[in-house]
């Protein structure tokens, strides 16, 4: 029992080692430490940013357009947006925009060639056709 504790307790001082390693490297730890530390400062730093403020708002409309879901739609919700911003993301982090070429009719033509302009275009016409749907519903 008492090594089977020791173990336990190792196992977890490591697994609390590795999620303090990442919130360092996400920079939250170094804003907790200020949040602990300086209170009054992390609080006027806060009240002093504008764009926090309108964040805030915007996550507001955010919360009340999920709350209009149900469980099920919340949960393909979660799914789809892991997925799509995933995606995005890495398409981000290797499309540079200043390379970026122009693109006319037959350049477009032959770029639907392409599996992945193919799927990339499916997956907007999908959203717009929901979308779409969905304005008509709320009108």
């Amino acid at each position: 029992m008492v090594e089977n504790t020791a173990q336990l307790e190792t196992e977890a001082l490591k697994e609390l080692l590795e999620v303090a390693v990442e919130l360092k490297k996400s920079g939250v730890l170094g804003m907790l430490k200020e949040f602990l530390t300086d209170f009054d400062g992390f609080m006027t730093s806060i009240e002093n940013d504008p764009s926090l403020f309108r964040l805030v708002g915007l996550l507001g409309a955010v919360v009340e357009a999920a709350r209009k879901l149900d469980g099920a739609q919340v949960a393909g919700l979660k799914k789809n947006t892991e997925d799509a911003v995933y995606c995005l993301f890495n398409s981000l982090s290797t499309t540079e925009p200043g390379k970026a070429k122009k693109v006319g009719l037959f350049g477009l033509m032959g770029a639907l060639r392409d599996p992945d302009v193919q799927k990339g275009l499916g997956f907007i016409i999908a959203l717009a056709k929901n979308l779409g749907g969905c304005l008509n519903k709320t009108e």
